[in-house]
């Protein structure tokens, strides 16, 4: 008889295995845990570890405890109260649901389980040595779970070798705790590491005031709310105003549903969203709520319910896209009202409506009407003295009655009147530059300004950058950027070694704006350049981007590639740190500023403006 090479494992080691998935580190363990927490309703959430989670792990919350049937039972494999059937997997509305978690913790650990229904008189306490259960008592305990975690991993040392340093395993699971304090911020949560505490979180009233807790009031003033509602996806949550960036990704929260998530899709989302408005290789900080009807966002994607998968995808990206990108195109105007009040957690989601139920995009709180857009008549910069500027206006009564809210969860939401003028305002005012009073011209390229908070200094090449690059772009989605005919062609003597290829790129250069035609072997005629510039500015302009263009050409495939050349574009074409302004040609910078978009960077990420507050200028005097 042939020997067989195919067996079933043994449980003890599937159950090794499984853990594996769902636990790889200590902080995936406080991660389960709370979660487990969430879901049996606890209001209050404390957590102590040891050795970065290797030595200790003790997890108690004031939820709805256990039976002592329910406490045996949860330690199995696949023991769940989430679920019942098939069907429901299709419809997850709890944080856990695999019954994975605690079964696989406890087939690692010498882990330690007391809990207590309100109910009952007395809780239960068991003890479970790598996944067996070894003792079982009656204990005195207040109503809720504790969950004591020891010696991780000290039955599985492959897994244990691969485990960082204990100060590196401590910022892991002090992350973790972070994340899910920010999903429901309606919880409070400590967080003790060797007998000394890390965090100490009350029950917060709103997102915000959880940020404030977490990283200090410096950022949660300089966070904007933002809110939309489409097609049965609803978006809400807080983002950094354009000036601020971050070197990494790790101030990104996203939460579908109230999990939270690393998912590509809305990071890219995010991403796009603040394209234009931060230098390459920097990162907002970003808490983004999105709520979905169950059915329509796959959960069981990965062991440890990091990663989901959305049934419209496209529809989603869309709506993180647009929920940031209408409220980043003016950070002065007002916020929904579910911004406002904070973002509908904890609990479950609110009902949505179904998915046939399909909306047009809308804003849920619209802010005040815009003023009709006055022509441009920004002489002696090289703008067009005619065409309408691009963007929203910036308007003077809007500006005047913005009421400022330190606290946004204590409005009244319902007390808002959408068609009134009156704007609520969380966050920071972003100026109203042509309102300010023009101090002067600082080393020829910064202009000084004088407001009632402090004074402000704004570079004159990014705040002209900036308003080019919107009105190219503007014209360009309306049809194709202007041309200016000059009245006698320009001859243009091309590099003899890359003339063919430069030649060959004439479609390009017809497509930002120059009008060209070969004229010999080494030679083109300019005969019209983009209108924002002018005719005379054409010249330099085409010739500087000639240098720049690479052995290819312009790259002008999508709208990414078409906004990496309009960069370049404005970048070439706006006025230089180095050129003196007339006070006349200030004015009209910083009118046409205050009617574009995005104002508050130049295309490339940089800031537009900087502002040194009264009370830090009164103070460096020591006053």
């Amino acid at each position: 008889m042939a020997e067989r090479l195919i067996h079933i494992l043994p449980e003890q080691v599937a159950s090794q295995i499984a853990a594996g998935e769902v636990v790889e580190r200590p902080a995936s363990a406080v991660k389960e845990l709370i979660e487990n927490s969430l879901d049996a309703g606890a209001r209050s959430a404390s957590i102590e570890i040891s050795g970065g989670g290797r030595g200790l792990i003790a997890v108690s919350d004031d939820g709805c405890g256990m039976s002592r049937a329910d406490a045996i039972l949860c330690l199995r494999r696949h023991a769940t109260s989430k679920i019942r059937d098939a069907a429901d997997l299709a419809a997850i509305r709890t944080l856990g649901f695999r019954g994975e978690a605690l079964a696989s913790i406890a087939s690692v650990s010498r882990l330690e389980l007391k809990t207590r229904r309100p109910e009952d008189l007395t809780g239960i306490h068991l003890s479970v040595v790598g996944g067996e259960l070894a003792a079982e008592r009656e204990c005195a305990m207040a109503a809720g779970t504790r969950i004591e975690v020891r010696e991780l991993f000290f039955n599985t040392p492959a897994r244990l070798k691969f485990l960082k340093a204990p100060a590196t395993e401590q910022s892991a699971v002090a992350e973790a705790v972070q994340r899910l304090a920010l999903g429901n911020f309606g919880v409070a949560f400590t967080l003790n590491a060797d007998g000394r505490p890390l965090l100490e979180l009350t029950r917060a009233r709103g997102a915000l005031e959880r940020i404030r807790q977490l990283f200090g009031p410096k950022l949660a003033e300089r966070m904007l709310p933002f809110s939309l509602e489409r097609d049965a996806i609803r978006i809400s949550g807080l983002a950094t105003v354009s000036q601020d960036s971050f070197p990494t990704a790790r101030m990104l929260f996203t939460f579908v549903n109230r999990r939270s998530v690393r998912d590509r899709l809305v990071a890219r989302a995010i991403a796009q969203a603040y394209a234009t408005l931060l230098p390459r290789g920097r990162y907002p900080a970003v808490v983004l709520v999105l709520e979905v009807r169950p059915d329509e966002v796959d959960v069981n994607v990965h062991p440890m319910k990091t990663e989901v998968r959305f049934r419209r995808s496209n529809a989603v990206f869309e709506a993180v896209y647009h929920a940031l990108r209408d409220r980043l195109a003016n950070q002065s105007g007002a916020p929904g009202p579910a911004a406002a009040g904070g973002p509908p957690w904890p609990g479950r989601p609110a009902r949505l409506p179904d998915a046939d139920a399909s909306r047009p995009l809308r804003l849920v709180l619209e802010a005040a009407p815009a003023a009709a857009r006055p022509e441009q008549t920004a002489l002696g910069l090289g703008y067009d003295r005619t065409a309408p500027a691009s963007g929203r206006a910036a308007t003077a009564e809007a500006t005047e009655t913005v009421k400022v809210v330190d606290d946004p969860s204590s409005i009244n939401v319902a007390s808002i009147n959408p068609a009134a003028p009156t704007l609520v305002k969380v966050g920071p005012i972003v100026p109203v530059y042509s309102r300010l009073r023009i101090i002067g011209q600082l080393f020829a390229g910064y202009i000084a300004l004088e407001g009632d908070d402090g004074l402000i200094l704004v570079d004159q090449h990014a705040a002209h950058e900036r308003v080019t690059f919107e009105k190219l772009r503007a014209e360009l989605r309306n049809g194709g950027i202007r041309v200016q005919a000059r009245l006698v062609p320009e001859p243009l003597e091309l590099d003899s070694a890359r003339a063919a290829q430069i030649q060959a790129a004439v479609p390009q250069l017809r497509a930002l704006g120059f009008e060209v035609e070969p004229f010999g072997p080494a030679t083109m005629l300019l005969k019209g350049a983009p209108a924002v510039f002018g005719a005379e500015a054409g010249v330099k302009l085409l010739a500087d981007m000639i240098d720049s263009m690479g052995e290819s050409g312009f790259e002008l495939r999508g709208e990414q590639a078409f906004d990496d050349c309009l960069k370049q574009l404005a970048c070439h074409g706006s006025v230089r740190v180095g050129r003196v302004l007339e006070e006349r040609e200030i004015r009209e910078l910083l009118a046409e500023l205050d009617r574009t978009q995005f104002k508050t960077n130049c295309p490339h990420g940089r800031p537009v403006h900087i502002q040194f507050g009264r009370g830090q200028i009164e103070r460096m005097f020591r006053r």
